[in-house]
């Protein structure tokens, strides 16, 4: 996302210590922004995991479900045919995580987003689709150029949408 209004939310992280920029301006009330920003960031990702490791692993129950709804992005490495290869083992693990999404897919306690390119995943018309377009990394690439637009996210049925969301503040604001 670029909007104006965005951009000016982020930080100037450049500059050195020399240079009087960014994070080390000595300007108090940049460093006051500064420390803001992180208060919020923190405040919106104070109930957030991020999990490493095997993606199985990390889905299980115990982990999403039991302890009340969850959601859940994924985002394996997509299709071999669809993508470069760039990965020191490759392997095509997006078919079992696109299963697990589908299985679990229908559970209220969980929200999942999968990630893929347009073609990449044969997803039931139930799970809402959107499209955007990737910047950056091997974006870069001539046929990361020509995949970058090809970006989809599916959004599982229990996934809340804009809508969704505007009456849960209108209802949290009423409270």
């Amino acid at each position: 996302m670029h909007s104006p209004s965005l951009w000016r939310q982020l930080p100037d992280l450049s500059g050195t210590g020399s240079a009087g920029r960014g994070i080390f301006s000595p300007t108090l009330d940049r460093r006051r922004g500064l420390v803001q920003w992180f208060e919020v960031l923190a405040d919106r990702l104070r109930r957030t995991r991020v999990c490493c490791g095997d993606w199985a692993r990390v889905v299980t129950p115990s982990i999403t479900s039991y302890i009340g709804t969850t959601g859940i992005v994924l985002d394996p490495p997509y299709q071999q045919d669809l993508r470069e290869i760039c990965y020191s083992e490759d392997h095509d693990v997006s078919a079992d995580v696109r299963a697990w999404a589908l299985e679990h897919g229908d559970n209220p306690k969980l929200r999942i987003a999968l990630c893929g390119y347009q073609g990449g995943h044969e997803m039931p018309a139930s799970w809402e689709c959107v499209s955007w377009k990737a910047g950056g990394g091997y974006g870069r690439t001539a046929r990361g150029k020509a995949n970058r637009k090809r970006e989809r996210i599916w959004f599982s049925p229990h996934c809340l949408r804009e809508t969704d969301k505007l009456q849960f503040d209108l209802v949290e604001a009423s409270a």
